[in-house]
C-alpha cells in the first residue's frame, strides 16, 4: 500500500460500515466580473489525496470492501488554451493511489447508485461548501461533519510531513538571509517584502505559507501589520514574520532585526528578554503539557524579566506589552487545525513565538521558531536561522563585506 492509501485507512478506520465520505477540493471564489481569487485547495482534501486541483471530489464507500472514487474535470482543449493544463486520469491515479477515476458529469449517477445501498451515515467536511448539484442529491439525508476526524489526524505529523516542513523552513532561511542583504539599501518596508518573496521563488518553492509581515519601528507593535508601505529608518528594528511553503506545508518564522546592523542598548535589552523566553519555552516543551501551560510559562517569564529589568512596575502590567499566544500548531495550514485543549504528543509541530511590544519606544520584538515535539522533549526545526544578538550582527557585517 502507498502512504496515502494507508493514511486514508487510518484516517477513516472508526467510520462505521455502510457509510459515505464525500470530500471536495473547493472552487475558485469570484472576485468581480470574470476574475477570481487564486484558488486554495481545501487542506483536508489535499491531506487525503495530494491533489490540489479545484472542483475535484473524493467519495469513499465504506462497506465490507471499501471503495474509493475520484472525480475530476473532463479534459477540454479550449479551457487548456485559456487556463493551462488540468490533471489527467493517469496523473490522478499516480498521485492519489485511487484507481477508480470518473469525470465530474458522472458524479450524480454514481451517487444515486451508492445511495441505493441503504446508506446509514454520510460524512462531509463542513469547512468547504459542496456544489449545488451534489448538495441537492444529499438534501434528504442527515449529514455528519468529518472535520473533527481530520483534526485528530493532522495534529500528529508523519515523517514525510515533517520533512516537507523542514524544506519550507530552509527556503525561509534563505529568504531571511536575503532580507539582511537588502536592509542596507532599502528605503521602504515593501522592498523587504518583495526581497523575501523573490528569494523563495528562486529557491525551490513558489508558494508562501501566509502573507509576509514586514513591520518597522512602531508598526511592529501591530501583530498582523497588513500594509508594508512605510519608510524604513536606520535606528529602528524591523520585524519579519515570514514563511515559505513546500507542497502546501508551511514554515512560520519571525526574526526581529536591527536595520542599522547593530542593536542599541534598549533594543538589545528587550530583544534578550524575548530571546531568553523563546529558548526557555522550547526547553519547557514535552509530551503531556498543553498549549495553555506553554502560554502561562511564557507570560510569567516575560513578566518577571521585564520587572527585573525595570521595563514594567508590576507583574500585571505585562499584559500591556505581551498580548498574544506563544504557540500554535503548524502544518498544511500556518495556524494548523488542532484541539487547543489537547495534551502535546510526539509528532506535533508547534511555533514558539514570544514577543514584547513597547509602542512608546517604537520597539516591537518577536522571535519565532518551529518546533517538533519528541518523545522526551522537543527539537527546534529552525535552529539554522540565527537569532543570537552576536550572530545577527555578524550576519550584517558579512553581508556588507560581500556587497
Amino acid at each position: 500500500m502507498s502512504n496515502l492509501k494507508e493514511r486514508r485507512e487510518k484516517l477513516f478506520k472508526d467510520i462505521p460500515e455502510n457509510s459515505l465520505i464525500i470530500l471536495y477540493s473547493g472552487n475558485s471564489i469570484k472576485r468581480s466580473a470574470d476574475s477570481t481569487y487564486d484558488f486554495v485547495v481545501n487542506r483536508n482534501f489535499y491531506y487525503a489525496t495530494h491533489i490540489s486541483q479545484e472542483n475535484t471530489f473524493l467519495i469513499i464507500y465504506k462497506s465490507n470492501i471499501t471503495q474509493e472514487f475520484l472525480f475530476i474535470d473532463e479534459y477540454s482543449e479550449y479551457k487548456e488554451k485559456w487556463f493551462g493544463k488540468k490533471i489527467t486520469s493517469e496523473y490522478a491515479k499516480e498521485v492519489s493511489d485511487i484507481n477508480t477515476i470518473y469525470i465530474n458529469k458522472d458524479i450524480g449517477s454514481v451517487l444515486d447508485r451508492l445511495l441505493s445501498n441503504n446508506i446509514k451515515n454520510i460524512y462531509v467536511d463542513n469547512e468547504v461548501t459542496l456544489p449545488i448539484d451534489v448538495t441537492d442529491k444529499l438534501s434528504p439525508y442527515s449529514l455528519k461533519d468529518i472535520f473533527p476526524t481530520f483534526v485528530n489526524a493532522r495534529m500528529i505529523k508523519e515523517i514525510e510531513e515533517i520533512e516537507e516542513i523542514k524544506k519550507a523552513i530552509h527556503v525561509t532561511h534563505l529568504g531571511i538571509n536575503r532580507i539582511i542583504k537588502e536592509l542596507k539599501k532599502a528605503k521602504k518596508e515593501y522592498e523587504i517584502f518583495n526581497a523575501f518573496n523573490n528569494e523563495i521563488m528562486n529557491n525551490g518553492t513558489h508558494e508562501i505559507g501566509f502573507p509576509s509581515i514586514i513591520a518597522s519601528g512602531v508598526n511592529a507593535c501591530i501583530l498582523h501589520y497588513p500594509t508594508p508601505y512605510d519608510d524604513i529608518h536606520k535606528d529602528d528594528l524591523i520585524l519579519c514574520d515570514v514563511g515559505a511553503a513546500y507542497n502546501h506545508y508551511s514554515a512560520d518564522i519571525t526574526r526581529t532585526l536591527p536595520i542599522s546592523g547593530k542593536f542599541n542598548e534598549l533594543q538589545k535589552k528587550i530583544y534578550e528578554i524575548v530571546l531568553g523566553c523563546n529558548k526557555a519555552v522550547i526547553d519547557f516543551i514535552s509530551p503531556d503539557k498543553t498549549l495553555k501551560e506553554l502560554q502561562d510559562f511564557a507570560k510569567n517569564y516575560l513578566a518577571n524579566e521585564c520587572l527585573a529589568k525595570g521595563l514594567i512596575s508590576n507583574l500585571e502590567e505585562i499584559e500591556k506589552y505581551y498580548y498574544h499566544g506563544v504557540s500554535h500548531h503548524l502544518g498544511l495550514d500556518t495556524h494548523d487545525i488542532c484541539d487547543r485543549e489537547a495534551k502535546l504528543k510526539p509528532g506535533m509541530v508547534l511555533t514558539v513565538e514570544p514577543g514584547l511590544y513597547f509602542k512608546e519606544h517604537k520597539i516591537g520584538v518577536r522571535i519565532e521558531d518551529d518546533v517538533l515535539v519528541t518523545n522526551t522533549g522537543s527539537e527546534c526545526l529552525s535552529k539554522e536561522i540565527k537569532k543570537e544578538v552576536k550572530d545577527i550582527e555578524k550576519l550584517f557585517i558579512q553581508s556588507k563585506s560581500h556587497q
